[in-house]
């Protein structure tokens, strides 16, 4: 369930940043590195802060698992709508 939580806010997250960049000229492959090194960032701050959290490499698949699949709705909305 965890990983689920994880792939639909990153799902969420690409959805909405990529939504409102739709009438500019947004690079798609830029959109979806900057949010999964975003998410592996988070991951590695987990890991060196002392709040008692870990990096979890599941995590990190099902942010970017989540990004990818925003960004191919989002290539088939851009599309279909421009």
């Amino acid at each position: 369930m965890d990983k689920l939580i994880h792939l639909i806010i990153y799902l969420t997250f690409i959805m909405l940043w990529g939504m409102s960049l739709f009438k500019s000229r947004f690079s798609l492959k830029l959109l979806l590195s900057i949010s999964i090194l975003f998410g592996l960032f988070l991951e590695f701050l987990q890991h060196i802060l002392p709040f008692g959290r870990y990096f979890d490499w599941g995590d990190f698949i099902a942010n970017s698992t989540g990004a990818i699949i925003g960004s191919i709705i989002l290539l088939f909305l851009k599309k279909k709508l421009l």
